[in-house]
């Protein structure tokens, strides 16, 4: 339904805007991109059937502490040395080396976003925060959990804090964070200690917290022309919303809404027949969903592949519990994390 009544749709929009408009290579292609992975995973559907949860917490896991410590080791490197560590097609893009303080990572006082495998802090940001719930459904350990936090607060990314709190408190709503736990909150003032202390180095105050020009991303309202069929041209800024209602029109626009919110529509309808893991996947949705109104960056390489990805955690057994062949990840990948409920495989 979602691949082939939604997303179809509006690849067939975009076929006829690049043929009828001519559109250069740069304009379809990232959507085209899209929909193969669609047309992936929904050929792959029934294998992922099969795949238990501690073979996925075994497959990502690594890479979640890879990209954590990456991301900590180059913004502790930079602070002392003005440098960073770039692997050509491992760590960064070819096009990109050494144009890493180009992308807008630059803060006051001499920071630089904590950026680990992409160019882009705010990438960054919006990627580790949609796989929030998944990696504390992983990680038990609490010094990952808490480099986790601090990798995201460093991205100095008002959006990826934004996403990250609205990600929180979701959790909280979902029942996969206990609040009635000392730990937690004990991590949340930590949390919002270590913020607090780089507002100065930043040359920020409390006031800065909250910026309702969205950092100028407003201009878009001002530039905003609507059409049936949308704009001649197909380009998805920061703000996604704005840019699937002036590249799509009204018609576009809500079928989009529908194609991006079906998994966790299906995932909210069938909550209670969900287990743990895919629960986590609907709130990494939602938290993906509300940072599109302020910089969701749809269309670089990392961010909806991993929006895929979940959709796929959701949907990948229907709304029917399938059988528990194997033992609790307790005993398949580590103990329980403190403060999150107890976890068993679906």
């Amino acid at each position: 339904m979602q691949t082939f009544g939604l997303f179809l749709p509006l690849g067939v929009i975009v076929y006829y805007k690049a043929v009828q408009y001519n559109l250069s290579a740069t304009s379809w292609i990232p959507f085209a991109v899209i929909f193969g992975l669609l047309l992936i995973l929904t050929a792959i559907g029934p294998q992922l059937e099969h795949i238990r949860t501690a073979d996925i917490a075994h497959a990502i896991h690594p890479m979640f502490g890879f990209t954590v410590a990456w991301g900590l080791i180059n913004f502790v490197l930079f602070l002392l040395t003005r440098e960073i560590i770039e692997i050509s097609y491992v760590t960064v893009n070819i096009g990109d080396v050494g144009e890493i303080l180009s992308k807008d990572n630059l803060r006051s006082g001499g920071l630089m976003k904590l950026v680990s495998t992409y160019n882009n802090g705010n990438v960054f940001g919006a990627c580790m925060v949609m796989l929030m719930p998944l990696y504390l459904y992983f990680e038990h350990r609490k010094v990952w959990r808490a480099l986790f936090i601090l990798a995201v607060i460093l991205t100095l990314s008002r959006t990826a804090w934004f996403s990250m709190s609205a990600a929180f408190i979701m959790m909280a709503l979902a029942g996969h964070i206990r609040l009635n736990r000392t730990s937690v909150w004990i991590s949340v003032a930590a949390a919002v200690c270590v913020l607090l202390a780089l507002l100065p180095l930043m040359g920020w105050s409390s006031a800065n917290l909250i910026d309702y020009r969205l950092s100028g991303r407003l201009v878009y309202l001002q530039d905003l022309k609507i059409s049936f069929f949308g704009a001649e041209r197909i380009v998805i800024p920061e703000v996604v919303y704005f840019g699937l209602l002036q590249s799509f029109g009204p018609f576009g626009f809500v079928l989009s809404l529908f194609a991006l919110g079906f998994g966790a529509a299906f995932g909210i309808g069938h909550w209670r027949q969900l287990g743990r893991l895919r629960q986590a996947a609907v709130v990494q949705v939602l938290s993906y969903l509300a940072v599109c109104a302020m910089d969701g960056a749809m269309l670089y390489p990392p961010v909806f592949p991993i929006f895929l990805f979940l959709n796929a955690l959701i949907c990948r057994r229907g709304y029917v519990p399938a059988a528990d062949r194997s033992t609790d990840i307790a005993q398949r990948f580590g103990k329980r994390a403190p403060g999150l409920t107890p976890v068993h495989l679906r």
